[in-house]
């Protein structure tokens, strides 16, 4: 009988329930050969009494372990090692080539119910965080509003949303009045209404190079072509801006200035000042996605493009997804005031009406205060999901890579050396247990070197220590193979 390696964490608040720390530490000793096929692990009382714990709480992890395929566990004979679970979902015969935005999007969407994954593909909050008791208390308080809740809403959102939103957005320096604000169906559904009443087939959208994934397959939907423009480290590089802006003559640039999906990174105070005036100089819309810019773990948040927006060319979007209840499918739009009308037409003619329900809650969740009261709870432990991800980057990267530090958001740009042979860094992570999302995702060219992005928000500490170090072994055996091969054909090694 095998001896479990298991370290409790019986002090954090926001700590996992211990039959799910139990669980995923023994999937990762069976992932790294610790626990080989067949090895046998102890009985339910031997654990407890091991770990100082409840036979329940024994009993559940091991539950878990044997739902998801890891061990078997039959009465008189003991509980036993399965060996690796074969993936209940085809991500063997996803090569890295064959990856699109839509196919990558899937692929994340599914990575989230692959047994023992630990995945840092998704940028989604930590559902330990999620103010799910106190959300579904407000639910159940409607219970006597329910005749008129489940009723068709107004198109433009419940009057109530509205108006606690207007004053978020006074917070940011931004004044809507309530009958400013459209209410959406996240921002996925803000974005897609913001590219329909701007573009037609065949037109060309300035975009960030990386950017969004989600909105490349948006863009892509409705036949409208993306121009890349690179990012330094204050934000777009505004000498390759305007030239694109003299030779291609688009309308529209789609901009996430803070904390940007994927590479974390924020424009700063000046580049933002010079973005606008381009913009008035050329009489471009910017579409501006804030959807991360009230996650800010170094000072207060960046103020958005939309507060300092004199010309009134700044379409704005946020959502609650990213910092409150993914679920919940609850953004918003201020449109500039010439294109209120032409969204909202297409809002009416796409979508009967938001679901009332989840829009009167939440306006009584912002209303009571506890909008404010998350948000104070939550920024520091993302910070120190932050800081511990950042540090497990510098103790298990090897030479050659580069990533951002990230200021905020849940996102980090991990840059590749030159000299490796990366071609299936997807496919064998994977296999070993850990997700991320490939870099020629966001891309809307080539480029040279390969990257991909980081999540850190939705794993504990452990989980990114592990996550990240699986990673970075991987990294360096294929630039090891790489040098290696190099050598043995002769041809000279790159210069770092």
């Amino acid at each position: 009988m095998v001896t479990l390696r298991l370290e409790i964490d019986r002090q954090a608040k926001h700590r996992k329930p211990i039959y799910r720390q139990i669980a995923d530490q023994v999937i990762g000793q069976i992932r790294d050969g610790s626990l080989p096929n067949g090895s046998q692990l102890p009985t339910v009382r031997e654990l407890a009494g091991h770990l100082d714990i409840t036979r329940v709480t024994a009993h559940n992890a091991y539950n878990e372990l044997k739902a998801d395929g890891w061990i078997d566990a039959t009465v008189g004979r003991g509980t036993y090692v399965m060996g690796l679970p074969s993936p209940s979902t085809p991500f063997e015969t996803t090569a890295d080539s064959a990856l699109t935005p839509d196919r990558m999007m899937e692929d994340m969407n599914r990575l989230q119910q692959l047994p023992g994954t630990r995945s840092m593909a998704m940028a989604e909050p930590d559902s330990s965080l999620m103010p799910t008791s106190r959300f579904m208390g407000l639910l159940r308080s409607l219970e006597r509003h329910a005749n008129d809740l489940f009723h068709y809403g107004p198109y433009q959102g419940e009057p109530d949303l509205r108006h606690m939103v207007s004053g978020l957005l006074l917070d940011k320096n931004i004044r809507a009045n309530p009958d400013d604000i459209l209410i959406t169906t996240g921002v996925t559904q803000g974005l897609s209404l913001a590219v329909a009443a701007l573009c037609e087939p065949g037109d060309k959208v300035i975009v960030e190079q990386p950017t969004y994934l989600g909105f490349l397959g948006i863009l892509e939907s409705c036949g409208v072509e993306p121009v890349g423009v690179p990012l330094d480290e204050e934000g777009p590089r505004l000498d390759v801006l305007e030239k694109i802006l003299l030779r291609e003559r688009p309308r529209v640039f789609y901009t996430i200035p803070s904390f940007q999906n994927p590479t974390g990174l924020s424009m700063s105070e000046e580049r933002r000042r010079q973005v606008l005036e381009l913009a008035a100089e050329y009489g471009l819309t910017i579409i501006e996605d804030d959807i991360y810019g009230l996650l800010s773990y170094d000072g207060a948040p960046p103020p958005p493009l939309k507060a300092r927006d004199r010309d009134d060319l700044v379409v704005y979007l946020d959502s609650f997804s990213k910092v409150l209840l993914p679920g919940l499918r609850v953004g918003y739009v201020v449109p500039p005031v010439a294109l209120k009308e032409r969204i909202l037409s297409l809002l009416r003619v796409r979508e009967l009406g938001g679901p009332p329900l989840l829009q009167r809650a939440l306006a009584e969740f912002i209303r009571r205060g506890f909008f404010q009261d998350h948000l104070k709870r939550v920024i520091p432990a993302y910070r120190k999901k932050r800081d511990v991800f950042v540090d497990a980057l510098t103790r298990s990267m090897p030479e050659g890579v580069q990533w951002t530090s990230p200021r905020g958001g849940y996102c980090a740009w991990i840059t590749l050396p030159e000299q490796g042979d990366f071609d299936q860094l997807y496919r064998t992570v994977l296999a070993r247990g850990v997700a991320f999302t490939p870099g020629e995702v966001f891309l809307t060219t080539s480029d040279r070197r390969k990257h991909l992005r980081l999540c850190f928000s939705s794993q504990d500490a452990q989980g990114i220590r592990e996550a990240v170090s699986t990673l970075g072994g991987v990294i360096k055996e294929m630039t090891v193979r790489r040098s290696v091969a190099s050598s043995r054909s002769g041809l000279p090694k790159p210069i770092v």
